[in-house]
């Protein structure tokens, strides 16, 4: 039996892009660091996809995005435009976190925090264990300054809140690993969404992980 062809999106941080292809692996895909840019480069990087692809959009079967945590516009971009596609071609969705997908793509360097910058002087972070088989286990991903993510677990620390907060990350006792992959990649969201099929749910259900209000919430609050 044929995989299903699986569409993914990613942009829930200052990169945004999407991949095609199955189980058997990624056909085709893109990507790009726009920041504040995610609405004018999605639309475009899909056609582009499917061209290369040499697929036609009907023939997608699944939609899989990354659900954040993340920057609040690039969630909203990204989860709006693939519950679109999905609702528009009748085919089911898969949601992953922006945290596992790059603990995906470091799972090579074993287990790892992973932190993505939250603005504010905050990091959105998670640990992950790596199992022998390569499966990726990763603890209730949660929000809070650099010295609140904990030491006790695994110290090597990976993605894009080591570069804005490495030194209070290191002070904290975590170890920064440079030559990590730092942040979510549309292939990771792929590979992740493929391996857990099972899982696919009606557009509707498709929720982002914020963590916590806007920033645009909080300053009307404070005003």
């Amino acid at each position: 039996m044929t995989t299903p062809l699986v569409l993914s999106i990613e942009s829930a941080t200052s990169c945004v892009g999407c991949a095609i292809g199955t189980a058997d692996g990624v056909i085709a895909s893109t990507h790009s660091t726009r920041a504040r840019r995610h609405a004018e480069s999605l639309a475009p990087q899909i056609e582009f996809v499917l061209a290369q692809a040499g697929v036609h959009v009907t023939d997608i079967e699944m939609v899989a995005v990354d659900v954040g945590p993340g920057l609040y516009t690039g969630l909203r971009v990204g989860i709006t435009t693939a519950r679109a596609m999905a609702h528009m071609l009748g085919v089911p969705m898969l949601a992953v976190s922006s945290l596992e997908a790059i603990a995906h793509a470091n799972r090579a360097g074993g287990a790892m925090t992973v932190t993505i910058d939250a603005r504010r002087g905050e990091v959105f972070h998670a640990a992950f264990t790596i199992s022998p088989g390569g499966s990726i286990d990763g603890t209730e991903p949660a929000v809070g300054s650099p010295s609140s993510v904990p030491s006790d677990g695994p110290t090597r620390v990976v993605g894009d809140g080591v570069l804005v907060h490495a030194e209070a990350l290191s002070a904290a006792g975590l170890h920064i690993d440079a030559d990590g992959v730092h942040v979510p990649s549309p292939d990771s969201i792929l590979a992740l969404a493929t391996s857990r099929l099972e899982r696919a749910v009606q557009p509707v259900e498709v929720q982002p992980l914020y963590l916590r209000r806007p920033d645009a919430v909080a300053k009307w609050d404070m005003a």
